[in-house]
């Protein structure tokens, strides 16, 4: 199972259900209340909530990710956050779990707390 690191890079340190703002900032190398107005732009454009999974995918698309469907083991059962060394040894995996949105970086988990445990359910690579 990969690595952890427990980090907020919340402006203001909140922890608030800004999941997908911290993990696309911590994945595209930009600052937090940049990605925050990216954001905000393609939900005005798209009328969709800022983090509606269309808005995080169009951002996405726009920065070079592309995105890779639910992974399914042989047996059916389902890959684990935890488990994305096993399909990818990407440096940079943005993964999408149930109601929540997290960023591995070169071997870790970097979130605001430990969802190893939870289900993937897409997950997304920059596109080489």
């Amino acid at each position: 199972m990969i690595q952890f690191l427990k980090k907020n890079i919340n402006p203001k340190g909140k922890k608030t259900g800004d999941c997908v703002v911290r993990a696309l900032a911590l994945a595209t190398g930009r600052e937090y209340l940049d990605v925050y107005s990216e954001l905000f732009y393609i939900s005005i454009k798209s009328g969709y909530i800022i983090n509606d999974k269309r808005v995080e995918e169009k951002f996405l698309a726009n920065h070079g990710f592309i995105k890779h469907k639910q992974p399914k083991k042989p047996n059916g059962k389902k890959y684990l956050v935890g488990e994305i060394d096993k399909l990818t040894n990407d440096d940079v995996i943005v993964i999408s779990c149930a109601h929540h949105l997290t960023v591995a970086l070169s071997g870790t988990i970097v979130d605001t707390w430990d969802c190893r445990g939870k289900c993937i359910s897409n997950y997304f690579t920059l596109d080489k």
